[in-house]
């Protein structure tokens, strides 16, 4: 199981730096339910997690994910990640800056019969928007 489930990681990769729904379709439950700070209900299913890449995408056109740590036991998972990209899209209100970010998120994942069915998303986001100049300096 945990070899499979370092596989199911790495190809959940390939499908939020790609966003290719066929990769998404191997990867994510109908079922399951996303977690973020973006919104607070949760995100359902394969067309619940395209609309998060959306949020970030149109952002950070060029946004990149990069698996820091994997830790798995049994079916859970926890997962840093680095993610790297442009502001360049209005991101929470803050318009496009042209700026360079790299911040970290801690992820946790639940699986069942090989496919995700719930994440758990922690990004970073006071790093994230101090990077992009949306918090006063006395905070970042």
């Amino acid at each position: 199981m945990t070899t499979d489930t370092h596989t199911a990681m790495q190809r959940f990769v390939e499908f939020i730096n790609t966003g290719d729904a066929s990769i998404g379709r191997q990867v994510i439950s109908p079922d399951a339910e996303f977690l973020t700070p973006f919104s607070p209900e949760p995100f359902r299913g394969l067309e619940g997690y395209l609309q998060i890449l959306a949020i970030m995408r149109s952002a950070f056109s060029d946004v990149q994910w990069r698996i820091e740590r994997l830790v798995v036991e049994g079916d859970a998972v926890a997962a840093r990640f680095e993610l790297r990209g442009t502001h360049d899209g209005d991101f929470l209100g803050t318009a496009p800056t042209g700026l360079p970010v790299a911040v970290h998120a801690s992820n946790f994942y639940r699986f069942a019969d090989g496919l995700i069915v719930d994440e758990v998303g922690q990004p970073d986001l006071m790093g994230l928007l101090g990077q992009v100049g949306a918090l006063p300096h006395a905070l970042v």
